[in-house]
């Protein structure tokens, strides 16, 4: 079994932002990590409210990391895998420490630790504070600028990872601080974050879990083959006793059988005799009749032959004709079947091209049926670009042609382009601006009330990264999905297997290369999440719709 050790702060810790108590381990992070990797792991839970990695925080005694992490250490070797996911309450506004300071200080931690122990090591930099911390609770502790700072810290975190050797995750585009006091997370952030962590740990392990997975399996299989040895060997056996029994009592029969049929033996087989040699002569004499028949109808029929020779031949040679005008007519079938066999086949293989990028496989893009349907579509694009802003039918019934699905309400700015059109979906009112690109290689599933603005670029299409067989004109795809309610800024570029969830904003000129989950704003290259959609949003937006409708 593996043991992990989990060194963090009361985000750790389990600490509840809704009545300052600490989550049971069902709910805790580390807890359900420690279900979800099962009996290989054991997760061991270091959290303590309020730590730092190196300041001594006058309000909090006994919370200095470096103070505590080699105790840490002694009580919990041999352990293989640590995980440090502090940073949160270095930001403190009476530190003064910038996300520099603060990483310099992790890499420091993790050299004391390097030099104690062999185990691997996860850095997990923290969440974003909440964009509201200085007007809760903890505004004392925390301003606009440790908000700011908390966006710095993930790419210094990720350089001392870089630097000691260990592996890293960055919490911010997992979970998110609750709206309650913009710090610690929620029951759901939480298994948000364990299942996060379950593959970063799955993927640090793989190569050991994969040669102890082949290690049980040729274990088992052994095991089989000797289990199965035994019973075969017990089969066997319990046969062959078996087989001696019953000879042994055949043998007894027939030594019974043979004593009491000795005594009339002789006299049966007398008898046998003379009734086989009566039986022979009788045989002998009808045989010899039926021999002299055949040989005389044989004598006739051959003189009868000599009358008629010239007319056999001409029988024969009759019969041979049509022999081979049938067997010629069978050779001409023959190569009409293998010529439809040929042309079967290769439709065959043609339409099996779509299937393969359709199933997100290596296919030929160059195929002729694909391009067919490209320049199909092609054709329609260009008739729908060409309609005038006046034709508004014309252009529900092309664009209806065009995709798999049209919500009711579905428009899209001319000029607009695509692939194929008919691997793409759209919802209800849905919208795209001016320069719209989809190229539905795979599949583009998008809801309802999805705004697009201009020049958004939607990417299905992949190429191999290695050089030969992308040059052998070998391509694959991966779906987007894009939920509900989505708002989606101009010049955007979403890239190829990405889900955009519901209720999402993301920021004009952003290179989507990721999942983005519920209710977020997010924005940048690559797109990471800003904040989330709150109910502070709701109120503002309402009163200014109420505002609207006043004439305000």
């Amino acid at each position: 079994m593996r043991r992990i050790v989990c060194f963090g702060d009361s985000n750790t810790y389990g600490f509840s932002p809704f009545d300052c108590s600490r989550y049971s381990e069902e709910i805790r992070w580390t807890g359900v990590l420690d279900k979800l990797l099962g009996d290989k792991f054991e997760v061991v839970n270091e959290g303590k409210n309020a730590r730092t990695i190196a300041f001594d925080d006058p309000y909090n005694e006994g919370c200095n990391g470096m103070a505590d992490i080699d105790a840490c250490m002694e009580a919990n070797t041999p352990f293989d895998l640590m995980i440090i996911m502090l940073g949160t309450n270095d930001l403190k506004a009476y530190f003064e420490a910038t996300p520099q300071m603060i990483a310099q200080n992790l890499l420091k931690m993790c050299e004391v630790i390097r030099s104690k122990t062999d185990a691997k090591l996860l850095l997990a930099s923290p969440m974003l504070l909440g964009d509201q911390i200085e007007f809760s609770p903890l505004h004392l502790e925390f301003g606009r600028q440790q908000v700011e700072y908390s966006f710095e810290l993930a790419p210094h975190i990720q350089r001392v990872a870089e630097q000691i050797g260990a592996d890293f995750i960055d919490i911010a585009v997992v979970a998110m601080s609750s709206d309650v006091d913009c710090l610690h997370l929620v029951p759901e952030e939480h298994n948000k974050l364990a299942h996060a962590m379950r593959d970063k740990v799955l993927s640090i392990f793989q190569e050991e879990l994969e040669q102890e997975a082949r290690e049980e399996e040729e274990l088992r299989r052994k095991e089989e083959e000797e289990l199965r040895r035994r019973e075969e060997e017990e089969f066997r056996r319990k046969e062959e006793e078996l087989r001696r029994r019953e000879e042994e009592e055949l043998k007894n029969e027939r030594e019974r059988i043979a004593g009491e049929e000795a005594a009339g033996q002789q006299e049966h087989v007398a008898e046998l005799q003379g009734e086989a040699a009566s039986l022979l002569e009788e045989t002998a004499a009808h045989y010899e009749d039926e021999a002299s028949h055949l040989l005389k109808e044989t004598l006739s029929r051959f003189q009868e032959l000599e009358w008629q020779e010239e007319e056999d031949e001409q029988e024969i040679r009759l019969h041979a004709e049509a022999i081979l005008r049938a067997a010629e007519q069978s050779a001409e079938e023959l190569r009409s079947d293998r010529s439809y066999a040929g042309e079967v086949l290769a439709a065959g293989l043609d339409s099996d091209e779509k299937a393969k990028m359709l199933s997100e496989r290596l296919y030929l893009a160059s195929d002729a049926n694909l391009q067919a349907e490209r320049v199909a579509a092609r054709n329609q694009t260009q008739l729908y670009n060409e309609t005038s802003a006046g034709e508004e039918a014309k252009r529900e019934q092309l664009l209806a042609g065009l995709f798999q699905s049209v919500g009711a309400g579905a428009y899209v700015e001319p000029p607009f382009r695509c692939d194929y059109g008919s691997n793409i979906s759209v919802g209800e009112n849905f919208y795209a601006n001016f320069d719209c690109v989809m190229l539905d290689v795979a599949r583009i599933k998008i809801g309802n009330n999805v705004f697009l603005g201009p020049r958004v670029n939607i990417y299905t299409a992949c190429h191999p990264i290695y050089a030969p067989v992308r040059n052998a004109g070998l391509e694959y795809a991966k779906e987007v999905w894009i939920g509900d309610d989505v708002w989606i800024g101009g010049n955007v570029t979403i890239n190829p297997g990405v889900h955009i969830g519901n209720n999402v904003v993301i920021g004009a000129g952003s290179v989507v290369t990721g999942d983005i989950p519920d209710g977020v704003v997010a924005a940048g290259n690559p797109c990471r999440i800003i904040r989330r959609i709150s109910e502070s949003d709701k109120v503002y937006w309402e009163e200014k719709k109420a505002e609207w409708e006043r004439n305000d």
